[in-house]
């Protein structure tokens, strides 16, 4: 077992598994995106009290241990849907990262934005904007992040799973991204088709 690994809570309740451990989480890169604020406002479809905000994206920077990038200008957008009434939003952002090196990267964020259990923030008035800086004192703003690339270096991408954790500058997203691994100590392999 890696020596920071930490044994699964499950094992008290299932004996006769194999034990099982904590996966951990290796930093890969913070993005720091430049966003546009709201550019569309939808209504709530059928008065159900759900909207969807368009906030395209401008820009942004990409700089991880070994690379770094930049998102191109106007290359995406994040199509959130909100609860009327709360400061909750479902997030689906899409957007292209350039590399320094002249590769593409195609990443899709989906998840969550919504205050922390029992913070100030928590207890606002729910009928006025979010506030335009949130820490992850203020917020649970966290992604899952898809991400695609050609042949190449950063062919490895393809094939991890990650997750963003997020805070908000002003219109300035920070986003520290997290490879899941039961290998942290090793660094992810190439996925190739052998023909």
């Amino acid at each position: 077992m890696p020596q920071a690994a930490q044994t699964s809570p499950g094992n008290e309740f299932f004996q006769a598994t194999p034990p099982m451990r904590q996966p951990q989480l290796v930093w890969m890169y913070r993005l720091e995106a430049d966003m546009e604020g709201i550019d569309h406002e939808l209504g709530a479809p059928f008065g159900a009290g759900i909207t969807r905000t368009i906030m395209n994206i401008r820009g942004g920077i990409l700089r991880g241990k070994g690379f770094e990038g930049s998102i191109l200008p106007l290359g995406g957008a994040d199509w959130a849907t909100g609860v009327k009434g709360t400061h909750f939003f479902k997030l689906d952002a899409r957007y292209t990262v350039k590399t320094s090196d002249g590769y593409y990267l195609y990443i899709r964020a989906l998840g969550v934005y919504r205050p922390g259990p029992g913070t100030k923030y928590s207890k606002s008035d729910m009928n006025s904007p979010p506030p335009p800086t949130v820490t992850q004192d203020d917020v649970e703003f966290f992604s899952h992040l898809s991400i695609e690339a050609g042949e190449g270096p950063y062919n490895w991408m393809n094939g991890i799973v990650a997750v963003g954790v997020m805070s908000c500058i002003e219109e300035r997203i920070c986003i520290d991204a997290y490879r899941l691994t039961n290998f942290a100590d090793m660094a992810p392999e190439e996925v190739v088709t052998v023909l």
